[in-house]
């Protein structure tokens, strides 16, 4: 096994690996805002003054070191923009062409003129604004004590350890302004683009939730349409047919009533049992029209209405079921049904939930269902049409509804109704 670690194609992966990774995270190639545009604007005047003052200032400079200022000043501008431009800046390669040009330059100016020239002092502001959590560990220490360490050896001062001081403490504050600002732009970056991103999401929720309704909508007018038809069918051959032969049959008994009462009697026998027919047949019809009572236990029906909500809204919906399950009354049955399918309508349409947790308790004397979801919730719950139904339809049942809610932590719905108690042998 330890052969097996150390064989050099796998070592060979590994640190192509890390290299690919380390080089994608010290490459940036963002678009630049007013912040990237305002510090290049400061990079720029810091080294056109520097130019100025070391070219056109310095009498003690001679042709030959003059041509080098020269060159000095235009490779320390113009290089470093190879890694640090518009939509693009490399976080090692940058800080590194600031310090072999810029740093150079200090050095052979300050041997040269025996002056305190501040060329990398000026760049210590853009190195904190770029600073990476790779490089600024040792990027810092250079610029911060570099330049005073170099103006001890090569430039007199009356108080030396004072200037020393003084120079690395006006570094260091240079520097943790760029820091400073790097750190507000990047929170400005990311809570930008958290709110995109929350944008989007909200766009797309609402988006679902409209084809939620539009699908609820269609469902329900495609199943009153069915429904209508098939009542206006079952009414016409039962209702139509039984009308017709009474109204004949009884138009018949109207004449034989004077001329043969007692075919008229057995007319009306007959006209009496078609009619109780035609009632039966009816009767039958408005039954279909109510629910038909479920094969299934409640803890298994709540489950596939939980099922199907999950499949169609994209919520996670958890069906917890404790205690002894008992076979319930038709209408408490159809209650607690309804109760979940309104409480995952509300928690979808108006909280937005993407998780709702459903807990079952079946008691010795009680049946408990909660309802609780992830969404938005409200310091004021207000109770609409479907929720005063709930309040309505449990109350019926001598049962109890409680709703609660909270500004991000969802909301609540608590619904218990009494079990009767059989009477004892």
């Amino acid at each position: 096994m330890c052969r097996h670690f150390m064989e050099p194609s796998l070592l060979q992966n590994f640190f192509s690996f890390q290299e690919k990774t380390l080089v994608k995270t010290l490459i940036d190639r963002r678009k630049w805002n007013w912040q990237d545009w305002v510090f290049f604007t400061i990079f720029s005047t810091g080294f056109l003054l520097s130019m100025f003052s070391i070219i056109f200032q310095q009498e003690s400079l001679v042709i030959n070191h003059r041509t080098m200022a020269i060159i000095g000043t235009v490779c320390g501008y113009f290089i470093p923009l190879i890694f640090w431009r518009p939509g693009y800046v490399h976080y090692f390669l940058f800080p590194v062409a600031i310090l072999v040009t810029n740093g150079a330059f200090q050095v052979w100016a300050t041997i040269t003129t025996h002056q305190s020239v501040p060329v990398l002092t000026l760049s210590c502001m853009i190195l904190g604004y770029l600073a990476h959590r790779s490089t600024i560990w040792w990027v810092a220490p250079i610029v911060v004590i570099g330049p005073p360490v170099l103006d001890v050896f090569f430039v007199t001062f009356e108080h030396p350890t004072y200037e020393f001081i003084g120079s690395v403490f006006n570094n260091a504050v240079i520097l943790a302004v760029g820091m400073a600002v790097n750190r507000i732009m990047h929170d400005h970056l990311r809570r930008k683009r958290l709110y995109e991103e929350n944008l989007k999401q909200y766009h797309l929720i609402r988006e679902q939730n409209r084809a939620l309704e539009q699908y609820s909508s269609q469902v329900e007018k495609l199943t009153l349409l069915e429904e209508r038809n098939r009542l206006a069918r079952e009414l016409h051959d039962t209702v139509g047919h039984t009308f017709t032969s009474v109204i004949m049959g009884m138009d018949a008994v109207s004449y034989l009533m004077d001329s043969a009462p007692e075919k008229a009697k057995e007319k009306l026998e007959v006209l009496r049992g078609l009619t109780r027919k035609g009632l039966d047949e009816v009767r039958r019809s408005i039954h279909q029209i109510a629910p038909v009572d479920e094969p299934e236990t409640l803890s298994l029906q709540l489950s596939q209405l939980a099922g199907e909500f999950s499949t169609h809204t994209g919520t996670q919906v958890k069906i917890k079921v404790s205690g002894d399950e008992i076979a319930l009354p038709k209408q408490m049955h159809l209650t607690l049904v309804r109760c979940l399918q309104e409480s995952l309508t509300n928690a979808k349409r108006h909280g937005e939930a993407g998780i709702v947790d459903v807990w079952i308790d079946f008691a010795p004397d009680s049946v408990l269902l909660r309802i609780e979801d992830n969404g938005f919730g409200t310091e004021k719950l207000r109770e609409g049409f479907g929720l005063k139904a709930m309040r309505e339809r449990i109350s019926a049942l001598n049962g109890t509804l409680q709703a609660s809610s909270a500004r991000g932590f969802g909301t609540t719905i608590t619904c218990k109704i009494p079990l009767r108690q059989k009477p004892k042998p």
